[in-house]
């Protein structure tokens, strides 16, 4: 990927806690260790797993097992098959497939020739498959035939048309001029493309020895596109030192061991699902309970039978395990931990039926994003429940966190909302082919400006509040959305509340709430406002309540992101403002 370096991001300790033994009878205290990946590699890392525990499962997925050795071997054999297609540094390669293992053996096949990945979202369309493949300068597109009832070459064919008239690895499209290849994961052969299975079949025909010269540990590893509602995606570049050690530091708080096994449905494509959680697994030498894609079902058929002891999820995903009909004849007993995030479709007390009903006594709520990582903000396993439901608290080792005011820059006092900024080894360097955002995105300082909206308490947590851009400002108070929207939720008929902003002459903003009523349940507008008065403060009262089947929303990595803008128009025409 030929792009000029936007910058380092600054050095920072790294430190990481373990307890002196491993599962859920670990004791509170903890020694500090050094991280042996400081310096490394993905490739690294995984040989290293290989090497301490060859015959240990690394990936299931449905009746298909990889242990740690299949996984480099895989990788290195598809390396050296991508390798021979022409493929080295200054490439890119797109990947479009779902969670699979063919996924995790591509990525780390890139990382071993130097090769970014462009991570591709599975419900990407024409539009976003289009931008990105451009943007990002791909050489190579790795996808799946079909997910479930999507045909995935229905779609790229409006993107290049010319594909199957052209011979494998000679494209030639005229709106992707970069593109050269497409290789297919499926048994038949399509017109135009490679399949990956003989790409790999030809890597092993190659022989041994080195699959190319060793990246570095501040190579780019991965560009993840940030799934913006109003803008065109950005691709953050992640270097391997960004994710690297911030994976073993994870499984040091998280107590991972190698009899760990990780539930795991987070979509490949996202920071979470396709970089942290894998990386955080396996330096520990746990297995990845690989999903395909999210079934409540299915989830609690492979936590009963595999005994995973982790289970990391989107809020929609636990309310759907918490609403299956099937939970309680699942044995849920080998669950210990876990990070639920709030993605804006849970509701109040979700957290505590997670804990309480699904049984993941060591949950926890965690603060990331795709330019400082998941999990940048962390939890102890010993804080109690009511602490870790909070989402933060303390920045993970190797980053810098501090709360400023978002018009003057000046340092928030404590309890004093402001942006949430971070400097150190986990950011970002900056966005791929786009100087001018990369500039915005950071202080003269170096400071990057994550737009989210947080607080430092008077304990010294750093929490996180909402997104600063949805901050509404309403007689002279910085309100976030999010407080009211939970606040409504622990009304016993409301299952989901978003709030917007309007204009007010009176209060220069006001909120208006839009509400999902739990199925079977009553509510009026009358009634739910009078449930707000006395509770909570006046000027946070939404103005106005629609109660609505559904809103808007857009895809993203980590479940359906409520498209803001969008509902706010609505606002707008609805109340003639």
């Amino acid at each position: 990927m030929d792009e000029e370096d936007p910058g380092r991001a600054a050095a920072g300790r790294r430190r990481a806690r373990r307890p002196p033994q491993r599962g859920p009878a670990a004791a509170a205290r903890v020694t500090v260790r050094r991280n042996p990946f400081a310096d490394a590699t993905v490739g690294a890392l995984v040989d290293d797993a290989a090497a301490r525990w060859p015959r240990r499962e690394a990936i299931v997925f449905g009746d298909e097992r990889l242990t740690f050795t299949d996984l480099r071997d895989r990788s290195v054999t598809l390396a050296r098959g991508l390798g021979a297609l022409g493929l080295g540094p200054g490439d890119a390669v797109a990947l479009w497939l779902p969670n699979r293992p063919a996924w995790f053996v591509a990525q780390h096949a890139c990382a071993r020739l130097g090769v970014p990945v462009v991570a591709l979202n599975v419900r990407y369309r024409a539009h976003e498959l289009s931008y990105i493949l451009g943007q990002s300068r791909s050489t190579a597109l790795i996808l799946a035939d079909h997910l479930g009832g999507v045909d995935y070459f229905e779609t790229l064919h409006q993107v290049i048309p010319e594909l199957p008239r052209c011979a494998p690895g000679e494209l030639e499209s005229a709106a992707l001029p970069r593109l050269r290849h497409v290789i297919v994961d499926a048994d038949d052969p399509y017109p135009g493309c490679h399949r990956l299975q003989d790409v790999a079949d030809a890597g092993r025909e190659a022989g041994a020895g080195p699959v190319a010269p060793a990246p570095g540990a501040d190579d780019v590893f991965t560009v993840l596109y940030t799934s913006g509602t109003t803008s065109f995606p950005k691709g953050a570049m992640i270097s391997h030192r960004n994710c690297v050690p911030h994976g073993w530091n994870i499984a040091e708080v998280l107590r991972l061991g190698p009899d760990d096994r990780v539930l795991h449905a987070l979509p490949a494509a996202g920071t979470w699902g396709g970089v942290n959680i894998p990386l955080t697994t396996w330096s520990h030498g746990a297995c990845l309970v690989l999903m395909e894609s999210f079934d409540p079902l299915q989830a609690l058929h492979l936590i009963e039978r595999e005994r995973c002891t982790v289970w990391n999820a989107v809020d929609q995903m636990a309310r759907a395990l918490l609403d299956h009909p099937d939970l309680d004849r699942h044995d849920r007993s080998s669950l210990r931990t876990g990070g639920f995030a709030a993605t804006g479709g849970g509701g109040h007390g979700l957290f505590e039926a997670v804990v309480e009903r699904i049984g993941v006594a060591g949950a926890y709520q965690p603060y990331g994003m795709t330019e400082v990582n998941a999990m940048a903000l962390y939890h102890d396993l010993d804080e109690p429940a009511a602490l870790r439901a909070v989402p933060g608290i303390k920045p993970a080792p190797g980053l810098e966190v501090r709360v400023v005011h978002p018009d003057t820059g000046a340092p928030c006092k404590a309890d004093e909302e402001g942006e949430l900024q971070f400097r150190g080894t986990l950011v970002t360097r900056g966005y791929f082919d786009k100087p001018e955002e990369t500039a915005r995105a950071f202080t003269g300082d170096g400071w990057f400006r994550s737009g989210d909206l947080g607080v430092r308490t008077g304990e010294g947590h750093v929490v996180f509040r909402g997104r600063l851009r949805e901050v509404l400002r309403i007689s002279h108070h910085m309100v976030s959305p999010g407080e009211i929207e939970a606040f409504l939720m622990s009304h016993p008929a409301v299952r989901q509340a978003f709030v917007v902003g309007v204009p007010d002459p009176r209060t220069n903003e006001a909120a208006v709430a839009y509400v999902i009523v739990n199925e079977g349940a009553h509510l009026t507008e009358d009634a739910l406002l009078a449930f707000c008065r006395g509770r909570i403060a006046s000027y946070k009262i939404p103005r106005r309540v629609r109660f609505v089947a559904d809103v808007p929303r857009t895809p993203g990595p980590h479940g359906d992101k409520v498209q803001r803008g969008v509902l706010r128009e609505q606002a707008l025409k609805e109340l003639g403002t």
